[in-house]
């Protein structure tokens, strides 16, 4: 019934739409998780709480049904790969946080550069690293 691409435009928008539904159920799951700059409280009541989880069943039934219909196939996606993709964006946003891009939001004061870029490079390097790692098992 479909081509091979439109198979996979359906397969993708599925595994997106899937993907975010395991998140969904993980917060529904595991209720408040704390980090060090965010903090999700868990705040749906119980009752609305089996309600979503119900519907997220009917949900996944569903993508099921469709990838069996259209003969979908599984995307096999391997962790490293999954965790170096996250990595990039990281390396960009703390770029954009030193002190000179902050200017973008008013005048930065002066010293602000000295103690905060360091400290970003820091951690940059370390997303590198982690980069660099990750790609050393795939050579």
């Amino acid at each position: 019934m479909l081509n091979e691409y439109q198979r996979r435009g359906l397969s993708i928008t599925l595994q997106i739409v899937e993907k975010s539904i395991d998140d969904i159920e993980w917060i529904l799951h595991n209720g408040d998780d704390i980090g060090i700059l965010y903090e999700v409280r868990d705040n749906v009541p119980l009752t609305v709480k089996d309600e979503l989880l119900r519907k997220i069943s009917v949900i996944k039934d569903r993508i099921k049904i469709i990838a069996d219909e259209f003969n979908l196939e599984k995307e096999c996606i391997e962790a490293s790969r999954e965790v170096f993709g996250k990595l990039p964006y990281c390396w960009k946003i703390l770029e954009d946080a030193k002190a000179k891009k902050l200017r973008r939001y008013g005048e930065v004061a002066t010293g602000v550069e000295d103690v905060l870029d360091p400290d970003l490079d820091i951690i940059i390097n370390l997303v590198l690293y982690m980069e660099r790692l990750l790609r050393s098992i795939h050579k």
